[in-house]
């Protein structure tokens, strides 16, 4: 009878700490992040309000923010916001990417977006930096490739 209550008692420990430990899920994504911190990416858990089709309604939404910065702030730079959709006042830069204002980016840039379609949910340029929105869905090339176009994004004057 003792040995069975002590086998008792060492199962519902081991059941305890394995209750407490991250899921396969939240492995992944901590890998994900560890790759973006050696980028320099800074990483924020966050919520955006994001414009429906016709810019009317704003929903929120909860994502992982991937943010570069300048040294310094540019001057004389307008920010504008990238979206994967199509909003009615937006400018189509290129195949599923809109702009909210008129920009030139380079072709490369726009190879980056392009490939990444469906894992960004909104880009952020400013004279600050770069925000990159996305739900973390993706491997470490994704990260890499991310990384990638917040540099692009980063040198677009």
């Amino acid at each position: 009878m003792t040995a069975l209550i002590v086998v008792f008692i060492t199962l519902s420990l081991m059941g305890s700490a394995l209750w407490i430990m991250p899921s396969r899920r939240e492995r992944d994504k901590m890998a994900l992040r560890m790759q973006a911190r050696s980028h320099g990416i800074t990483v924020q858990l966050k919520s955006i309000d994001l414009p429906d089709r016709w810019d009317k309604v704003t929903t929120r939404q909860s994502v992982c923010a991937y943010h570069k910065f300048h040294a310094k702030p540019l001057k004389d730079f307008a920010d504008f916001k990238l979206l994967p959709y199509e909003v009615w006042k937006h400018a189509n830069i290129c195949s599923g990417w809109y702009a909210n204002a008129e920009t030139a980016i380079a072709p490369e840039t726009l190879e980056l977006l392009e490939k990444n379609q469906g894992i960004i949910n909104g880009i952020e340029v400013t004279p600050n930096g770069v925000s990159l929105y996305w739900q973390e869905k993706g491997t470490i090339e994704t990260v890499d490739d991310l990384n990638d176009l917040i540099e692009a994004l980063l040198e677009h004057r």
